[in-house]
């Protein structure tokens, strides 16, 4: 397999037809990032002007802490379904009986897993209150809406891997990015004028999660396919016991990223307080921003990958790894510079309490942008048969980012938590990056990469010489005009980017149309 060795020829396909592979991922990587953006206007709405403001930083960071908690333990209780459904999907997707029979799985497995955490949860409750005793008192008032709030999301994630699947990752991108915000921006805003107390907000915000599966199992029934029936195979025993394995490891792996991912939260709240909580999760937002489009591209080059991993065409594997971590890193690239150059309005529109988060996004958007260069190396992995290495590499990034947060959150404070994901993003994307080079003779960096970095580096230090514009609204316009302008013509003007080139060529094709 030398298929990563050598420059790859010419995208093939530059005109995407509609069914094609790179096709559908382009046209719904592009819906996605739309949708996506949506939910970042709407989420700068919630989290940047609203949850400052209606709550106090005790209570946000309760609300942080439980979408944390929440994020781990649905890893765990849906027991490794989720990417059993993308893994195995061919597998099954050729006949009714087969895709009834997952979706059967898809609904049972999870919840023998919500209830073993239940058990767990009650049999352990004395500790998790003690952990958060002194700093974090609001968790002893909340912390049993902990168990809804995992049922819920729990179920939306597996429900969306079936959907993603059947080659639909918009539905749920929609629910998730735009609908749960919306929703949530109309609760605020009844508390803010005092429509219910606290407690009220708190069953709301459960309850606007909920609305989530019920949507996907309302879509699901609406194209045909509600319709369960215990899985049957000739070979069912060899085959069960396959699924066991994958779904075990990947359960493992999974809960250890989730655990690196939202440990500086949980340990802000045990080692300094839910206030610092509530800062760094304003930090981590506004830093995840950056890589949204690799989240919309992965949604559904997932499944691709998968079903390109059954056939065996590593070569086409290679090409879509090249192509998506290129275009990752302009897209990165682009929104950290953009968010750098308007640190100075985003500060404005903060509550002075969370002046603080400057350098944590910073760092944190280093880190995502580290992990958008590298591209696909997570997927490959784990829809290869090497899934395994993925669960032995992450829990010692797991142990190294909990020893790295006790050591710096006491010393820097949410600084300190964001140095700590920096080092454990950096070293697990370092480790995936060459054992998949190593591994299938793939990697995707090229020198475009460094011309990109350089472009980036010069329309940030451009930026900075722009003086502030009139006011916060007409300022951060214009200097984001200006630094994507300036960053694309770039980027066109030295032929860095193929699929740049087609999007924007086609972008120009349908506003010409327009007039």
């Amino acid at each position: 397999m030398q298929a990563g060795r050598s420059r790859p020829a010419a995208p093939e396909n530059l005109t995407f037809p509609r069914n094609s592979i790179l096709g559908v991922i382009v046209r719904q990587s592009i819906q996605n990032t739309v949708i996506a953006y949506v939910g970042v206007v709407l989420g700068i709405v919630s989290t940047i002007l609203l949850y400052p403001r209606v709550l106090t930083p005790d209570q946000y960071g309760l609300t942080r802490i439980l979408v944390s908690l929440t994020a781990v333990a649905a890893q765990f209780a849906h027991l490794g379904m989720k990417n059993t459904i993308t893994r195995y999907f061919p597998h099954f997707k050729n006949t009714p009986a087969g895709k009834q029979g997952l979706l059967f799985l898809t609904l049972v497995v999870p919840l023998a897993g919500f209830l073993l955490f239940c058990l767990l949860f009650f049999l352990f409750e004395d500790q998790l209150l003690y952990y958060y005793r002194d700093q974090s008192r609001l968790i002893q008032q909340y912390h049993l809406y902990l168990l809804p709030l995992v049922g819920v999301v729990l179920y939306y994630e597996v429900l969306n891997s079936y959907v993603r699947a059947l080659k639909d990752s918009v539905t749920g991108s929609f629910l998730n990015e735009v609908l749960v915000r919306f929703l949530i921006i109309i609760v605020l805003l009844l508390y803010w004028y005092g429509w219910f107390d606290f407690t009220v907000f708190m069953m709301l915000f459960v309850l606007v999660y909920s609305l989530e599966p019920a949507v996907l199992l309302v879509y699901l029934y609406l194209r045909g396919e509600l319709i369960l029936r215990v899985p049957f195979r000739d070979d069912s025993k060899l085959f069960v016991s396959r699924i066991v394995s994958f779904g075990t490891y990947t359960m493992l792996g999974g809960l250890t990223t989730m655990l690196v991912s939202n440990i500086d939260i949980l340990m802000l709240g045990a080692l300094s307080n839910l206030a610092d909580a509530a800062v760094y999760a304003i930090a981590f937002y506004v830093s995840i921003v950056i890589e949204i489009p690799k989240r919309s591209i992965a949604k559904i080059a997932t499944p691709v990958i998968a079903d390109l991993m059954k056939e065996e065409h590593y070569e086409r594997i290679s090409n879509l790894y090249t192509r998506t971590a290129l275009n990752q890193l302009i897209a990165g690239s682009l929104l950290l510079i953009g968010i750098w150059a308007n640190m100075h309005n985003l500060l404005h529109l903060l509550p002075a309490e969370y002046h603080g988060a400057e350098w944590p996004i910073i760092i944190i958007g280093f880190a995502k942008l580290i992990d958008m260069g590298a591209g696909l190396n997570g997927q490959i992995i784990l829809n290869s048969e090497h899934y395994r290495f993925d669960l032995y590499t992450m829990i010692l990034l797991v142990l190294l980012t909990a020893a790295a947060n006790y050591l710096l959150i006491p010393l820097f404070g949410i600084t300190g938590a964001a140095i700590a994901t920096a080092l454990s993003i950096f070293f697990y994307n370092l480790v995936k990056y060459l054992f998949v080079w190593i591994t299938f003779s793939m990697q995707p960096l090229r020198r475009n990469a460094l011309g990109i970095l350089l472009i980036a580096s010069g329309c940030l230090l451009i930026s900075f010489q722009i003086p502030f514009i009139l006011n916060v609204v007409v300022d951060i316009a214009v200097r984001s005009l200006l630094i994507t302008s300036v960053f694309l013509g770039l980027i066109l003007m030295f032929d860095l980017s193929e699929d740049v080139k087609l999007v924007i060529r086609r972008l120009l094709v349908q506003i010409k149309s327009l007039t």
